[in-house]
């Protein structure tokens, strides 16, 4: 081959690589830009709990059609209170040729709350319930991993709540974390667990698709003691 033809190649090679860079993404997902995290795990819950929600965001932003998908009382409450006031930047898709615009998209909402205990035992309370079946649209967690309490926080008396945004491909695979509300002394342990989290990936129009979820960790201030058991009720595992 002439050093011309190699020329040419590079060159066709070069504006393929750059069209293909310049491509728009066939979806983005949609992503938080105004939220706070929920409250904090009341004084007098004594349990843990995991909440898993799915929600649209409309074209406009706003989440709309939550679907409770896992309950623990009362933390959905708590999640869904908080979930009221968020505000996004909705889902993007080419809807015509390379013009891409604003679609409709599916998020997930996972919280894991902390029993008031340093280690993740069983505690009483009322165990997590499934209610409804995920939806394909949306990403959905397949394995959980409860943070362990840092023991070197133990010595703060208020509860703590974090909340992350966690970027998944089109495999479910985590490719970026980003704290959106932190606490210095528990960020190591939430994001080493939130790490080992496993996902289901998202669909797109029935193909798999990049997705957002975002997921809240809350620790309870822990009481140092026996369990707190009264007659009649039984100990509660603690998510894994």
């Amino acid at each position: 081959m002439t050093l011309r033809e190699l020329s040419i190649l590079a060159l066709v090679a070069a504006m393929a690589a750059t069209t293909l860079a310049q491509s728009p993404q066939p979806y983005s997902p949609p992503r938080l830009l105004r939220g706070d995290a929920p409250a904090a795990i009341p004084p007098n819950v004594v349990a843990g709990g995991v909440v898993l929600i799915e929600a649209t965001v409309d074209r406009g932003g706003a989440l709309t059609r939550p679907v409770v998908l896992r309950s623990t009382p009362p933390y959905s409450n708590m999640v869904l209170d908080a979930m009221r006031r968020w505000t996004f930047r909705p889902a993007e898709a080419v809807t015509s040729g390379t013009v891409r615009g604003p679609v409709e998209g599916t998020v997930l909402v996972a919280a894991l709350y902390r029993p008031p205990t340093l280690t993740n035992e069983p505690t009483v309370g009322e165990p997590p319930r499934d209610l409804a079946a995920p939806s394909a649209e949306a990403a959905f967690p397949v394995a959980i991993v409860t943070p362990t309490y840092p023991v070197r926080a133990a010595s703060g008396l208020s509860p703590s709540v974090l909340m992350y945004e966690v970027s998944l491909d089109e495999r479910g695979k985590i490719t970026d974390v980003r704290p959106l509300v932190s606490d210095p002394g528990f960020d190591s342990v939430a994001r080493d667990a939130l790490l080992q989290w496993t996902f289901r990936s998202a669909t797109y129009r029935a193909r798999p698709a990049p997705a957002v979820a975002y997921v809240v960790f809350g620790f309870a201030v822990p009481v140092l003691g026996p369990p707190f058991l009264t007659p009649g009720q039984q100990p509660v595992p603690s998510p894994r």
